[in-house]
Formats: C-alpha cells, sequence, structure tokens
C-alpha cells in the first residue's frame, strides 16, 4: 500500500513524463536534422512507455483495494 506522499510523487512523476513527451515531439517536428529528429522521437516513446508502465501498475493496485 503506497502512502499519500508516494503517490503524490508517482503523480507528479507522471506529469513530468507526460511534459517531456510534448516537449520531444515538439522538438522533433521543429529539426530538420534527421539524426536528432530520431532521438527526440525515441526520448518521447521511452516516456510514453514509462508513463503506460507506471499508470497501469497504479490502476492494478487501485484495483486490489
Amino acid at each position: 500500500m503506497l502512502s499519500s506522499k508516494e503517490l503524490m510523487h508517482l503523480e507528479d512523476f507522471l506529469g513530468m513524463e507526460q511534459t517531456s513527451v510534448k516537449a520531444f515531439n515538439h522538438f522533433a517536428n521543429m529539426t530538420q536534422d534527421s539524426q536528432s529528429k530520431q532521438m527526440l522521437q525515441q526520448m518521447a516513446q521511452k516516456c510514453q512507455q514509462n508513463f503506460q508502465t507506471v499508470s497501469r501498475h497504479l490502476n492494478a493496485g487501485q484495483n486490489l483495494q
């Protein structure tokens, strides 16, 4: 069981991951350099995966309570 402080930290993390996805995608769309574009898109995908993984675990934990 997570404390309210731990839950708050995880929610902050999720918010930061969402912001990172938007920022990396924005910069990927702005750049003309294909290597930079690919790197930024990969970073956005990794942040999205992190978000989905943590969200899944949080949702699974809520279902158990």
